[in-house]
């Protein structure tokens, strides 16, 4: 039979888990209780005061995932080779994808934390996908791509449309000089 203590950690995972569709499973081997308070710093610095990392005994995470209706799909797959050795859950940041450039930023720089795998928006990632999410660029950068992709077929069509004019004012130009040389020629 569970401890109270087991029970009540079970139960406290599964609250967070309902509520998070995002998350991120790491394997936290070697990170000291120091290095790990930084991380927390320095997660709720760049993602906002809601992103936690939190160290999960993954047998007891296990049962939270089992309790959890919306998480059941994830235990026998991705999610649940996750689950298997020391695993800390980062979740929490508005920005899925800053939470997990976060971490693989902090990971270069500190070499301690590997990706497990993860959630993104209830649907199970494996390892690799979650280390090429951390590849996409910020939000405001994404942001200005996509407004020049947006700009640059418009700007095209303004430099043919100016073209265009261009040549007819040339043409008009044109026929008004040829007028006044017959005009000139018949006075």
């Amino acid at each position: 039979m569970p401890s109270r203590l087991n029970e009540l950690i079970v139960k406290e995972l599964t609250a967070q888990f309902r509520e998070m569709d995002t998350c991120v499973f790491v394997d936290f081997s070697g990170l000291s209780g120091r290095k790990a308070a930084e991380l927390r710093n320095e997660l709720q610095s760049a993602c906002g005061g809601g992103a936690a990392l939190t160290v999960v005994q993954t047998r007891l995470a296990r049962r939270a995932l089992a309790e959890n209706a919306s998480m059941q799909e994830l235990l026998g797959g991705p999610a649940d080779e996750c689950l298997k050795g020391p695993t800390a859950v980062a979740y929490g940041a508005d920005d899925p994808v800053l939470l997990v450039r976060t971490l693989a930023d902090w990971s270069k720089k500190e070499n301690l934390l590997a990706f497990k795998g993860g959630v993104l928006s209830g649907r199970p990632l494996p390892a690799a996908a979650v280390a090429e999410l951390a590849k996409i660029p910020p939000k405001p950068i994404l942001m200005g791509q996509v407004v020049g992709m947006i700009a640059a077929p418009l700007t095209s069509l303004l430099g043919v449309c100016q073209g265009l004019l261009r040549q007819v004012a040339g043409l008009a130009d044109a026929l008004a000089k040829q007028k006044q040389e017959a005009e000139s020629e018949e006075s």
